[in-house]
């Protein structure tokens, strides 16, 4: 069993060094459709309690220092404008108003009255209304003491084991975050969601006060909490980059075609690549090699954004070569032609009133795919 497990990790390495990977920067669509007129949203915080007196007594029975929440709903806000600033999606703009709205039962107050909606939209030039309605945050410390074992020199300087006691402090954190979507156009709420995010931490010493004082702070961890749920919330509304990993063929060297298009694609003249695999398509009689040509020319049609000619040429390698990761990598293509559709809808520029109107929403054409390359 052991030499079978040793053969198999010599032979996936053997394959893994005939291949080449090359990455591709594109864009995740977003989880939800916002119309295409929305091109700007205000964020705003109305996570303020109808009576200053309810946060008091939310204090005292929560353990939380009043307003302690204020800073995690700053985190959110910034941590979601970092996201939508690497998406073409959106601009957005942050309100320095704090509304009204929260309750102590933890559920969503009515939404807000549409003139409200308005007058903050037409101030900050926005096209909706983003707002956390709904902000609570919990931190639960626990800890104890275990036994453990460390390495230590001993009196003739030989290293040994000993045991030790081990004190541990664990802090338990989970956020809750409502969020609401105004369209202020046409007046409906767009999207109406609660959020949590949940994380433990935990810290040892050799004495529990010194493990206290290394475990997080509460502040820390709703910071933390509320980024996630901010990074969570931009790929709902907005198309994100992401990175996808493609490999293609090196060897065998013996055949000149194969590896001279390897060597150019390494450099990324992927159009000299490509006519390179097809001439040796012309002159191989092996059908192996052949077959490992017509996966690159696939993709090598897809980091040049052809994903119609890539698609067929994945197809191709694997019914006329028999290149089996050809029919995998078909699919993958299809889905990635799907993806792209679902793009172009939600990055639609909508029909311009005037000039004036259009302002900087060029920036909502898709990005040039960057190509990294990496060798295996």
């Amino acid at each position: 069993m052991r030499k079978y497990s040793i053969f198999m990790i010599l032979v996936a390495i053997g394959f893994s060094s005939c291949m080449k990977s090359v990455s591709i920067n594109t864009l995740r669509p977003a989880d939800i459709n916002i119309p295409n007129e929305i091109q700007s949203i205000t964020l705003v915080d109305r996570t303020a309690y109808e009576r200053d007196a309810i946060g008091v007594i939310e204090g005292i029975i929560t353990g939380e220092g009043i307003n302690e929440d204020q800073d995690g709903v700053m985190a959110m806000f910034s941590s979601l404008q970092n996201s939508l600033r690497v998406s073409p999606r959106f601009d957005v703009v942050l309100a320095s108003e704090k509304l009204r709205g929260q309750n102590i039962l933890g559920s969503f107050p009515d939404p807000l009255d549409w003139r409200q909606v308005d007058q903050l939209t037409r101030k900050y030039n926005t096209d909706a209304l983003l707002a956390i309605e709904i902000f609570d945050s919990n931190f639960i410390i626990t800890n104890g003491k275990r036994k453990n074992t460390r390495t230590v020199e001993d009196a003739d300087g030989k290293k040994v084991e000993e045991e030790y006691t081990e004190f541990f402090a664990e802090g338990v954190g989970n956020t809750r975050i409502g969020v609401r979507l105004y369209d202020a156009k046409n007046r409906t709420v767009i999207d109406q969601d609660i959020y949590t995010q949940n994380k433990t931490w935990e810290a040892s010493a050799t004495s529990l006060k010194e493990a206290l004082a290394q475990l997080v702070s509460k502040s820390q961890a709703t910071k933390y909490l509320a980024q996630s749920v901010g990074n969570t919330y931009a790929s709902k509304i907005a198309p994100m980059p992401v990175r996808i990993s493609r490999s293609y063929y090196t060897k065998p060297k013996k055949n000149s075609y194969l590896s001279k298009g390897a060597r150019q694609a390494s450099v990324n003249q992927w159009e000299s690549a490509i006519e390179t695999w097809k001439a040796g398509l012309k002159k191989s009689s092996d059908t192996k090699a052949s077959g490992r040509m017509a996966y690159n020319i696939a993709i090598g049609y897809e980091i040049l954004g052809d994903l119609f000619l890539a698609h067929e040429w994945a197809g191709k390698s694997f019914v006329d070569y028999g290149e089996k990761k050809g029919r995998s990598y078909a699919s993958q293509i299809n889905n990635r032609m799907i993806t792209e559709e679902i793009l172009d809808e939600q990055l639609q520029l909508p029909e311009p009133k005037s000039q004036t109107e259009t302002g900087n929403k060029d920036k909502l054409d898709k990005p040039t795919i960057k190509i990294k390359m990496k060798d295996n």
